[in-house]
């Protein structure tokens, strides 16, 4: 008898925490019905990355939730981009992340929606890039900080995001190196300096 109370009260404490685990997540619905982003957003959320989240959910320079999506960015011209935001005809904005991300860890792809949350302001400039770049890496670090161990993978996008996080930290949490890479980019000399 004393083995079927503790089974109970076990029971009861993981229903008690799942219901308030689901009861904290916010719903992301205007946002996406992708479930990898969905739990994106989530990880972001957990993380207490309310700027972001916020900027997602409709604080941005339309006022209405950003659509996120996977899709294929070379069909759409955007081949060697992991990511962009874009707006739609409508006038509202979209997150497109390259298909290619689909498998990549849940965090790994949260980092790419806080990258593209800055480009809401849509300044088309090389210090909102910097900043875009900056707040990946910020928050890759704090994931990694979190969980050392998502590091390790053989995915494209969490490779990249150890090679920037290097170069952040070799500087001393500053984006100096990052700012370099930048502007040695082609992809990027189109941009406006303030």
């Amino acid at each position: 008898m004393k083995f079927m109370s503790k089974v109970v009260v076990l029971f009861s404490a993981l229903i008690l925490m799942s219901v308030s685990n689901f009861a904290l997540a916010s719903d992301f619905s205007a946002n996406t019905k992708q479930p990898v982003l969905t739990a994106a957003l989530n990880k972001l959320e957990a993380m207490n990355n309310t700027k972001v989240i916020n900027v997602i959910k409709g604080q941005n320079s339309t006022n209405q939730p950003i659509k996120l999506m996977f899709r294929n960015l070379a069909v759409l011209g955007y081949g060697t981009c992991e990511a962009v935001t874009a707006k739609t005809a409508d006038g509202r904005l979209v997150i497109l992340i390259s298909s290619d991300y689909k498998t990549a860890p849940v965090e790994a792809v949260a980092c790419l929606i806080a990258h593209e949350s800055v480009h809401h302001e849509n300044t088309k400039t090389y210090e909102e890039e910097v900043r875009a770049w900056t707040t990946e890496v910020q928050t890759w670090l704090s994931f990694t900080q979190v969980n050392p161990s998502l590091k390790i993978s053989d995915s494209k996008l969490v490779k990249r995001l150890n090679y920037l996080s290097k170069l952040y930290t070799k500087d001393g949490n500053q984006n100096t190196s990052i700012a370099n890479l930048i502007a040695a980019q082609p992809a990027y000399a189109s941009l406006k300096r303030s």
